[in-house]
């Protein structure tokens, strides 16, 4: 269990930076992007949180 929590970590936190990144922007860019890069930046977030609990 303790290798799978740290294989999944590394691309999850990638996902969780580059959402970020992107949000930094949000002002460039539609709504529906933004709503929807929110939306995985709270999921990521809660598998991170999930993660670490484990």
């Amino acid at each position: 269990m303790r290798k799978l929590r740290h294989d999944l970590s590394n691309p999850l936190a990638a996902i969780l930076a580059e959402t970020q990144l992107l949000l930094l922007r949000a002002d460039t860019l539609d709504q529906e992007t933004v709503t929807s890069l929110k939306e995985i930046e709270a999921l990521s977030r809660r598998m991170k949180d999930m993660l670490q609990q484990g």
